[in-house]
């Protein structure tokens, strides 16, 4: 009478620890909400904010192969919020975003397989997002708890049984005080030097804040931003930093962008050295130099003399400036000698039957023998480029052109009136191409006749010591 009791009771207990075994010897699914400690954490402190504060946080999920009964090869975990959890009064769970485990690959044991050793585990590579609203009353250790759904894609065998009954959550707390204002560090006002074109890349690495609520402390901002560029003068930058609760802080102070660095000046020529023949200077010209500024895109540069203008005889230094447009100047400077040459005199010594007349009559048709002694400068010259031309009275127009040789002492050339055509020439002789002495041809009139009516006159005299006209 005993023993049915006894028995049934003992069937009851070993019904139990199987359904328990059963439970138990299947893939755990767990959630971590500290990835910053190692080892799976199911719960975490976040820290305090204000009343109403949005916080974040994310969760990272691992399966672990664990008893008998196991996800699939090729399937892959699919893990969202319930919709099921605790929140304290006046918090809430925002939001919680979905993510995967898998697909499961080789290595992973089949149902009715025990696990290999090392026994394998997944973490998944994708962590799920979560925000919470604390609540908006000042308190401590507030406790929120998100459960997991768990579910596989694509169907397998015994899906139902491929999970522990140990559910998949996460809990976190977190305290609420009153919120303060961020506190927000600026530095004195200052000068600095420019360092771009137009003034200077503002640099705010001494803007700082820090909120007691918020972690990490909220940025500060700058007007005008980081980077930009802080025009020459005093420049008034404005700073603020609003905490995740909406609480701002402002401040400020004074930038003076000043510019007392000169312009650098390239391509200043070197010393220039020039002739003349006229005692009076020269006129010069030369390259104006380029230059280049920090801050100033467009100095002006300037040289005294100016290119172009007359330099006097002897040395001149030539001033060139650049200045920007802060004032700042760079004067680099070159010689300019200019050098006074006399220039060449030639003379002529005309031979008969020219002589030293101013105008020698002859027929037309006649060819007449041109004798003449040149000199340059005062000295006899028996060697050069020497020619005779003939140029109608009152024009310029070049009839015949005669090159003169040089024999007997003297330079040599015949004109042949024939193939002139006109009564009046200008016959001239030059050595080098310096005209030494010329006198008039008229043509037509008897020749005896107008050597007679012609006064001979000396157009240039030998020099001293030359020798004496035969």
């Amino acid at each position: 009478m005993h023993r049915r009791p006894l028995r049934r009771a003992t069937v009851l207990a070993l019904t139990g620890v199987l359904v328990l075994a059963g439970t138990a010897f299947a893939d755990q699914l767990l959630a971590d909400g500290d990835l910053v400690n190692g080892g799976i954490q199911g719960t975490k402190a976040l820290g305090t904010f204000a009343p109403g504060a949005l916080v974040t946080t994310d969760v990272e999920f691992t399966l672990n192969c664990v008893g008998l009964n196991h996800v699939d090869l090729g399937q892959t975990v699919n893990i969202g919020w319930s919709g099921v959890g605790s929140v304290p009064a006046g918090g809430a769970i925002v939001s919680v975003t979905p993510v995967t485990i898998g697909p499961i690959g080789d290595g992973w044991a089949a149902d009715t397989q025990g696990c290999p050793d090392p026994v394998p585990t997944i973490t998944g590579a994708t962590r799920s997002h979560v925000t919470l609203r604390a609540p908006t009353v000042a308190g401590s250790n507030y406790m929120y708890t998100i459960m997991f759904d768990r579910s596989l894609a694509p169907l397998g065998n015994l899906d139902g049984s491929a999970f522990s009954r140990t559910a998949t959550q996460v809990s976190f707390s977190l305290n609420v005080v009153a919120n303060t204002s961020p506190s927000l560090t600026v530095p004195a006002s200052f000068s600095v030097e420019g360092n771009v074109s137009g003034g200077w890349a503002a640099d705010w690495s001494g803007v700082s804040a820090t909120d007691v609520e918020d972690d990490p402390d909220p940025t500060p901002t700058c007007s005008p931003a980081g980077g930009s560029v802080v025009p020459l003068g005093t420049n008034t930058i404005a700073c603020s930093v609003t905490d995740s609760a909406g609480a701002t802080t402002t401040g400020g102070f004074d930038v003076t962008v000043v510019d007392t660095t000169a312009p650098t000046l390239a391509g200043v020529p070197s010393d220039i050295h020039v002739t003349t023949g006229d005692p009076g200077g020269v006129a010069v010209s030369f390259a104006t130099p380029t230059a280049t500024d920090i801050v100033d895109a467009s100095p002006t540069v300037g040289c005294s003399p100016t290119s172009g203008s007359t330099f006097a005889v002897g040395t001149t230094n030539v001033t060139c400036t650049a200045t920007d447009a802060s004032g700042n100047s760079r004067s680099a400077s070159f010689a300019v000698s200019v050098t006074f040459v006399a220039p060449h005199s030639g003379s002529a010594i005309w031979l008969e039957p020219v002589g030293n007349g101013e105008t020698f009559a002859a027929n037309h048709s006649r060819t007449i023998p041109v004798k003449v002694r040149l000199f340059v400068d005062g000295v006899e010259r028996s060697t050069g480029d020497v020619h005779l031309t003939m140029t109608l009275c009152g024009g310029d127009s070049v009839a015949q052109d005669l090159t003169m040789s040089f024999s007997g002492g003297r330079w040599n050339a015949a004109i042949d009136t024939s193939t002139l055509p006109g009564a009046c020439y200008t016959v001239a002789a030059s050595i080098d191409g310096l005209t030494a002495g010329s006198f008039r041809l008229d043509l037509g009139a008897n020749s005896a006749a107008a050597r007679q009516a012609s006064k001979p006159t000396v157009t240039a005299a030998p020099p001293k010591g030359g020798p004496k006209t035969r």
